[in-house]
């Protein structure tokens, strides 16, 4: 217990440094609530306050995740008067529960060994240069959308299998850790393509529109434009890295396949019938939580899963996440969003154009570099999008247009949970996602403009 509340409660050191940083990050919300700037009253000065507040927590790790979002809901359910299923919608949602059952069948996946052993003999099969490594993470990443439905377990997974690949293929270091760079990188291209690809951004991303934007929906409008965005990324990436990806041949002697015990087949039946299941959901009408629940059940009873693997829900990043989810519909339910977004009003066109899309992108990446997490940035972004642009720009947009904006684009690995995870764990230097981050601004204006925006028009969402 003692260990569990040093990792998840209190600060890693509690000093005069930390003090400082405490202090400091007091300042701004106190100034909300003495001044109470742009006609707040002082229960909306309030709610503004504490998110101000909960966001330099968490951008500065200054107050660890759980604590900062329990101090986030407990003053919206007391000061904002939104009600209880605005401050917990997150939770209240069917991606709730749904993410909870999908960390146990990643963990399944993980335990079988399933996509191990099915990946890695096609890629020594057929991957033979550097070059050639990168259209097969993305393809590997495209495959495995629902057979590893949990994005990050997905990620994990995959980068797994790419090291130890290439940690037979007798490559360079800096060969390796720029590939392996590549796989966090392509992840996140990978994931606009459908909203199943993301089951925590894209869902919440989701959520907040008024209009329902089903996967099929997301799928028409996305998937087609993100694979010309992968080539796009592709290209700008093998540019940037052509000198440790030049000439470097890969050679992988393949190692002897162990055949499946009865076990592992009664999993990879069970795993890939889930999989059939979700994928026809439009022709059988099954919930897809319904689904992998009972999936989950029979892994369970297999002894695929056994009562330690529940240890894989991640609830911290679960808590994390209904506090991010409320923060939009509670300033919109209180009025502070009104007034805050009114701010940028003056700044879009009359009408709806290239100009009008690229500040969109601006402003939402603007909100991403200040507050790191794309959970947050989106949490803060769509809702006030829908109030700025309503009229203008259908709401189905506003989220996609939203989503292109944070999903690759990165300067520090704070801005990505994904790239600090890769950097932490030493799969590539911190530096290069700087190195790829600040040219890949102009690439995102030039992928919202000169890709989506024409197939939205051509699909008639435009």
């Amino acid at each position: 217990m003692e260990a569990m509340v040093k990792k998840y409660i209190l600060p890693d050191s509690i000093g005069a440094p930390w003090a400082r940083k405490m202090a400091l990050s007091l300042i701004a919300p106190l100034c909300i609530l003495a001044l109470q700037p742009l006609g707040l009253t002082l229960r909306q000065s309030g709610v503004l306050a504490a998110v101000v507040l909960t966001i330099i927590w968490w951008s500065a790790d200054i107050v660890k995740k759980i604590p900062a979002s329990f101090f986030l809901l407990a003053v919206f359910w007391a000061v904002s008067g939104a009600g209880f299923r605005k401050v917990f919608s997150f939770p209240l949602s069917e991606t709730f529960p749904m993410l909870v059952v999908t960390y146990l069948f990643s963990r399944a996946i993980s335990n079988a060994g399933i996509s191990e052993r099915m990946i890695q003999p096609v890629l020594e099969r057929t991957v033979h240069t550097a070059f050639a490594c990168i259209p097969a993470v993305i393809v590997t990443f495209f495959l495995m959308i629902y057979v590893v439905p949990q994005p990050l377990a997905r990620l994990i997974i995959v980068a797994g299998i790419f090291e130890n690949f290439l940690k037979k293929a007798r490559l360079p270091a800096d060969t390796r850790s720029v590939l392996l760079f590549a796989v966090f990188l392509f992840y996140a291209v990978v994931n606009m393509s459908a909203k199943d690809a993301d089951l925590i951004m894209n869902y919440v991303a989701a959520d907040f529109s008024p209009v329902e934007i089903t996967n099929g929906i997301w799928a028409r409008e996305m998937l087609v434009p993100t694979i010309a965005v992968c080539l796009l990324v592709a290209g700008l990436f093998c540019g940037l890295f052509y000198r440790q990806l030049a000439g470097r041949r890969i050679s992988v002697e393949r190692g002897e396949a162990r055949p499946f015990s009865k076990q592992e087949k009664l999993s990879a039946v069970i795993i890939f019938t889930t999989v059939l299941l979700w994928m026809t959901q439009g022709i059988h009408g099954i919930n897809s939580t319904l689904i992998t629940l009972v999936s989950v059940l029979l892994l369970f009873g297999i002894k695929t899963l056994r009562i330690r693997d529940v240890s894989a829900i991640d609830g911290t990043t679960l808590i994390f996440l209904t506090a991010a989810f409320s923060i939009g519909g509670v300033m919109e339910a209180c009025g502070a969003a009104d007034k805050v977004f009114g701010l940028f009003a003056g700044v879009f066109p009359e009408k709806f154009s290239v100009v009008y899309l690229w500040i969109m992108v601006g402003i939402t990446m603007a909100l991403h570099m200040l507050l790191g997490s794309n959970t947050t940035a989106l949490s803060v972004a769509i809702p006030g999008m829908l109030i700025l642009c309503e009229g203008q720009v259908p709401p189905e947009v506003i989220v996609f247009t939203a989503i292109v904006s944070v999903s690759f684009h990165t300067i520090l690995p704070f801005h990505s949970g994904a790239m600090m995870i890769g950097a932490a764990n030493g799969y590539f230097p911190a530096g290069y996602v700087a190195k790829f981050g600040l040219p890949a601004t102009s690439l995102v204006y030039l992928a919202a403009a000169a890709v989506y925006l024409p197939y939205w028009k051509l699909t008639g969402l435009l």
